[in-house]
């Protein structure tokens, strides 16, 4: 992992604040020495998407704004005082960036954490926020706003600063934030795609679907793939009171958002054991259903697709703090979705 070069100036050294790549800037008229001290880190990770090589974000600042709408503002500079650049798919599941470390700030609420990133320009990507395509082909990364100031704010609401150690993570889940508008070259982003996790209050699920359950879903949805006979593998997360017969692919509308994904992985393949695997990040505390498809490949974000369909299922995963649960569904281990009713069924073991 790439540390970014300290670069405090010396009010903050004498606050003993240390940042990762950052210099503050606090609007603070009290000097009430009761004040409690929250040391704040913030990780940077993604759940990845198909046909994508990079996903590069280039973040300029960080802003915090407290109960008293007072800012604090954190540059998150490299070694040429540029916007650090972050390929979201090197930092999945488990892992994270580590953009801002053990910074000295006031505990108490806050009303939001705002990640400022530098909008994709087509004549000049090297310095902005870009996607790299498999095809090698590469096409700007924008956050719409009001104003056109060539910058885009990912903002996430109402969090708590405890004091002592804060560690909270900003999870990119791709699938559900990236949008092709297919009438200009820019991919959107939308901040709706963007959570912010607590690390003392999350945990991680690691998994394997074995190779017949792969199989069996590649043939039974022969006619549903995609272009050159591709399939998109991954897992999907819902709340625990969600049936397979219920659940529908990423939709944020207000019908259908209940039942809609929470998060979501892609499978690679182990060439070792033959099985794919996945790993969700940062998921708070609670029990869970996850289900399987071969079919994310027609899950359009903006839309539910008619074509899209859950193949496998488990219910009862539970997630503890700070723990890893691990899955391992086997063609004997979980329950089948009817591919034409849709309705959970049981697949006798083979």
């Amino acid at each position: 992992m790439n540390y970014l070069k300290t670069s405090l100036t010396s009010i903050a050294l004498a606050m003993g604040l240390t940042a990762c790549g950052s210099s503050i800037d606090t609007d603070d008229s009290s000097s009430d020495n009761q004040t409690q001290a929250a040391q704040f880190s913030l990780g940077v990770s993604d759940a990845a998407v198909e046909s994508a090589a990079e996903v590069n974000i280039f973040v300029r600042q960080v802003i915090l704004r407290n109960g008293n709408g007072e800012d604090t503002i954190i540059d998150t500079l490299d070694d040429n005082d540029q916007a650090t650049k972050i390929n979201l798919l090197d930092f999945q599941g488990s892992q994270a960036y580590e953009l801002i470390t053990d910074l000295q700030v006031e505990a108490g609420d806050y009303q939001w954490i705002r990640m400022d990133l530098v909008n994709g320009v087509e004549n000049n990507l090297t310095l902005t926020s870009h996607i790299v395509f498999e095809d090698a082909s590469i096409r700007p990364l924008v956050v719409t706003r009001k104003g056109n100031d060539g910058i885009g704010e990912i903002q996430l609401n109402n969090f708590a600063l405890n004091e002592g150690n804060n560690e909270f993570v900003v999870e990119f889940d791709l699938k559900r934030s990236l949008v092709d508008p297919k009438n200009n070259s820019e991919i959107k982003l939308k901040p709706t795609g963007v959570r912010l996790a607590n690390q003392t209050e999350s945990g991680h699920i690691a998994g394997t679907i074995s190779s017949e359950v792969i199989g069996a879903c590649e043939v039974d949805h022969a006619v549903n793939a995609g272009q050159g006979g591709e399939f998109g593998h991954a897992v999907y997360l819902y709340a625990d009171d969600v049936s397979a017969d219920a659940t529908v692919d990423i939709n944020e509308s207000d019908d259908h958002k209940s039942v809609s994904p929470l998060a979501t992985a892609t499978l690679s393949l182990n060439a070792e054991s033959g099985n794919y695997e996945f790993e969700m990040g940062y998921v708070g505390e609670g029990n869970y259903e996850l289900g399987y498809t071969c079919l994310s490949h027609l899950d359009d974000a903006e839309t539910i697709d008619d074509d899209f369909s859950l193949y496998a299922y488990q219910n009862n995963i539970q997630v503890e703090a700070q723990v890893t649960a691990n899955i391992a569904l086997g063609i004997d281990q979980v329950i089948f979705v009817d591919v034409d009713s849709n309705n959970q069924t049981e697949r006798p073991a083979q």
